[in-house]
């Protein structure tokens, strides 16, 4: 394979568009843990289910802070391997396009360790929904 200019190249809408998405992640988990954080205080006590939610969701932002550095220094490393190309140095170059793709999948593991996360904690929520309900349901009865 003929490794050019533009192979590099290929790859930065890729990672464009998994930084918009982990930024929008960012930004709902922001905004979520805000709102958790005032449903604290207002119940001016230590909840238990609002305590392990944002502790869980203390880790997805460490993990999404992650993702995202590492999807920042895989554009960085494409980037470098393109000016690396364009001053003839082709061995070098791959070399560095090959760190850029390593570090795009440390990026995706992450990324699909967080959404575990996000997923098993949508399950504790969803549990705990469907036990109050039966709950109210046998209240009514």
């Amino acid at each position: 394979m003929k490794f050019t200019l533009t192979t590099p190249a290929l790859i930065f809408s890729t990672i464009s568009l998994l930084l918009l998405a982990y930024t929008n992640r960012f930004s709902v988990l922001a905004n979520l843990i805000r709102g958790l954080h005032d449903k604290a205080k207002e119940k001016g006590e230590k909840d238990h289910i609002i305590a392990s939610q944002l502790s869980s969701l203390k880790k997805r932002v460490k993990l999404i802070r992650n993702m995202q550095f590492l999807a920042i220094l895989s554009l960085f490393s494409c980037v470098f391997s393109m000016f690396l190309l364009f001053l003839d140095k082709n061995i070098t170059g791959e070399i560095v396009f090959a760190v850029g793709l390593a570090l795009l999948m440390f990026s995706l593991i992450l990324s699909a360790i967080e959404i575990n996360i996000s997923v098993h904690a949508l399950n504790i929520q969803l549990s705990e929904s469907v036990e109050s309900e039966s709950f109210s349901d046998n209240k009514e009865e």
